[in-house]
């Protein structure tokens, strides 16, 4: 047990010495040290706990009625395939622009590149009879 206290000890003076060598010799390392050591502090530490903002997935059952609701306003894009698209993207894979608030029935599921796909058809609205595929997160319960 006293190896152990001495070993400690000759590490805690050679810390110390170091230390002291540096303010002596050149502040700005020692500084610009500290300086690093409160940002990492404050990065892993400030602003954690119960509060942190958490995901969650809602489970959609095909054949189920929801409502169309793009997050970024406005209508929603129906594609001809699941995939990322524009009103631009061309007439061959455009089905149709859904209306925000649209009661669309839920018809298939897949995920494309980590990002998941709703196939819906509108069941009122402009778009009535056509089916498309979009974002899962253009449809709300």
């Amino acid at each position: 047990m006293s190896n152990e206290n001495n070993s400690k000890q000759e590490i805690i003076d050679k810390i110390t010495s170091t230390v002291a060598g540096l303010q002596k010799d050149n502040p700005k390392i020692l500084y610009g040290v500290l300086v690093v050591l409160v940002m990492l502090f404050i990065f892993n530490f400030v602003g954690s706990g119960t509060q942190d903002t958490v995901h969650s997935s809602t489970a959609l059952v095909n054949g189920n009625t929801y409502t169309m609701l793009n997050p970024n306003g406005g209508e929603t894009l129906l594609l001809s395939v699941p995939t990322f698209g524009s009103a631009g993207s061309g007439d061959d894979m455009n089905i149709c622009l859904v209306d925000t608030g649209t009661s669309v029935k839920l018809d298939e599921q897949t995920v494309v590149n980590y990002i998941n796909y709703v196939k819906v058809s509108p069941t009122e609205g402009s778009c009535q009879g056509k089916s498309g595929w979009t974002s899962k997160v253009n449809i709300k319960l």
